[in-house]
């Protein structure tokens, strides 16, 4: 008996963003770069991955007490060990 799995354009979006952040939901991260001024980061700055929407941006409850969304492709982070 075959089963074929398939998965909608908007689940194969999500996927694709989930991979290309090279980080999953739960994982401790500690960013690397600079970010926009407005996020109110800082290098060095750690966190944990909430989520991951389909355009790629990674929203992170921060130590400092707050969460924000970033944008892995243009604001380095790096999974630590958790």
């Amino acid at each position: 008996m075959s089963h074929t799995v398939t998965m909608d354009a908007n689940g194969a979006r999500h996927l694709a963003a989930r991979i290309g952040a090279g980080v999953p939901v739960g994982a401790v991260v500690e960013l690397l770069g600079d970010a926009p001024a407005e996020a109110g980061l800082a290098v060095g700055d750690r966190g944990v991955v909430e989520s991951i929407d389909v355009d790629g941006a990674v929203r992170i409850s921060w130590e400092r007490g707050f969460s924000c969304a970033i944008d892995p492709r243009r604001t380095a982070i790096r999974r630590l060990a958790a």
